[in-house]
Formats: C-alpha cells, sequence, structure tokens
C-alpha cells in the first residue's frame, strides 16, 4: 500500500482511526491490490533486468572493440618491426657485399705487386687487428707448393710465434672468415689435446674442403700447425701428420689459447 500511495499529496499526514475504518478493504480489493503490487514490482525488475542486458551489451561491445584495437596496435608493431629487420638485413648484406669486393680489389692489388716484385709483397699484414689496405691471404697453388723433401730441410716455425699466427688469423673480418678459420684450427688443436692416444686425430687432409677453404687461404693457419709439431707427410703431401716429439704440453696451451681467440673474434 506504501508503494501504491507514496506520492499521494496526504501521505505524510497521521492516519486517523475513522480513515483506516474508511479504507478498509475487501478481501477482492485485497487480491487486487497484491496483485497491483505484484504487477508494479515484476515491471520494475524487469525494467531492471534490461538495463542490465543494455549495460552487458555495451560493455561486451567496449571489450570487443578494445580487443581489436589491441590486435591492430600489435600488427602494426609486428609490420614495423618487420620491416625494420628487413632494412637491416639488406644493410648487412650491402656492407658485406662491400666488404667482399674491396678485399677482391686487394687481391688483385696484391697480384700485380706480386708480379712487379717477383712474387713479393712490400705490405704485411698487421697483427694487431683488422687492416683492410695490408690484407693478404695465402694464394699459393699445388704447382706452386715445393716439394715435401725440400719442406722438411726447411726449420719448423717457432712456438713462440704461436700468438702471432692466431691474431694474423683473427684480423680476418671479412664474412667471418677469421672466426670459421679459428673454429676449424680449434677442432684440429683440440682433438689432439683431448685424445693425445686416438691416431685418426694425428693426421689433417689438406684435400678437405673445410681446410682449402677455410685453413688454406688465410696467412697463420698453416704455420700454426706447424708450429705444434705437425708436418707434411714423407709418402702422402696430401696430409700434415703429428711428428712423435710434438709437444702435448704446447698443444694444449694453443688450444686454450684458440678458444679465446675465438670467443674474442665474436
Amino acid at each position: 500500500w506504501i508503494m501504491v500511495h507514496q506520492d499521494d499529496d496526504d501521505i505524510d499526514e497521521p492516519i486517523s482511526e475513522a480513515a483506516l475504518m474508511k479504507k478498509k478493504l475487501t478481501p477482492e480489493e485485497k487480491e487486487a491490490k497484491i496483485a497491483e503490487l505484484k504487477a508494479i514490482m515484476k515491471a520494475k525488475r524487469d525494467e531492471r533486468e534490461e538495463a542490465e542486458k543494455v549495460d552487458h551489451v555495451e560493455r561486451e561491445k567496449q571489450r570487443r572493440f578494445m580487443g581489436k584495437e589491441m590486435v591492430k596496435t600489435k600488427e602494426q608493431m609486428d609490420a614495423e618491426q618487420r620491416k625494420r629487420d628487413i632494412a637491416a638485413r639488406k644493410r648487412e648484406k650491402l656492407d658485406q657485399k662491400r666488404e667482399r669486393e674491396r678485399i677482391r680489389a686487394e687481391l688483385e692489388k696484391d697480384k700485380m705487386e706480386r708480379r712487379a716484385n717477383k712474387g713479393k709483397l712490400k705490405s704485411s699484414l698487421g697483427v694487431d687487428g683488422y687492416n683492410p689496405s695490408a690484407i693478404q691471404y695465402d694464394q699459393s697453388t699445388k704447382d706452386e707448393e715445393e716439394p715435401a723433401t725440400q719442406k722438411q730441410k726447411k726449420s719448423h716455425p717457432e712456438v713462440a710465434k704461436i700468438d702471432d699466427y692466431i691474431k694474423k688469423v683473427s684480423s680476418y673480418r671479412a664474412g667471418g672468415d677469421g672466426g670459421k678459420c679459428l673454429k676449424i684450427l680449434k677442432a684440429y688443436v683440440g682433438n689432439v689435446a683431448d685424445n693425445p692416444g686416438e691416431e685418426k686425430f694425428k693426421k689433417i687432409n689438406m684435400d678437405n674442403k673445410a681446410f682449402k677453404t677455410k685453413v688454406k687461404p688465410f696467412i697463420g693457419a698453416k704455420s700454426l700447425l706447424l708450429a705444434i709439431g705437425f708436418a707434411q707427410g714423407e709418402n702422402d703431401p696430401t696430409h700434415l701428420v703429428l711428428k712423435e716429439d710434438a709437444d702435448i704440453q704446447v698443444i694444449k696451451d694453443t688450444k686454450t689459447k684458440l678458444e679465446a681467440a675465438f670467443v674474442a673474434f665474436g
């Protein structure tokens, strides 16, 4: 009753006994009033539920919108990152191409200087780092190599020069060639140092592709192997063979130096 009559002008006036007697309802009126109140309550409840549904729909729309915006933003960021990566790779390839062209030009210059000076170069490779204007490669061929018997008569490179040989190899920065050479040398020397009793590690095939492409062209690489005790085979000039009197401690020390140089090369 209060809900039905809350907007009446006399809602705040005291209810007299006469008024109560006057407004006494019959059972049928009571039922009608109850039905009316239930209808009002149901209408209020339906209105509230409808408002909640609308609010839920709006929140869901907002959530989906924000989700799409986040996906769109992420896609844009990924696309920008891909563009930066592609540009970086292009720059790297261009730098490598320029470096290779410069090295080829230096090699051609060295060839011309060799021809003009009876096979000798006036310049030398600096052992303290990469020096493009002075870099040299070992370009001797089988026809230019001395017979094994003549080479054996010569004294072997001194052990004291091992550090210099490693520095020379490390100075080949173009295309990471020095690092690749150090890795092969580390494997050769490490196998002997770790397995001194294994005969298979005491021979190096110079006709092997890895040796011909990653060791032979670089000044200091083969000299290092000779310095630790390898020598060209008497019966097979295509192999380097570890001498019986090779100092295993020198080999182990060289392995440690090569590992450090490889790490420093990056």
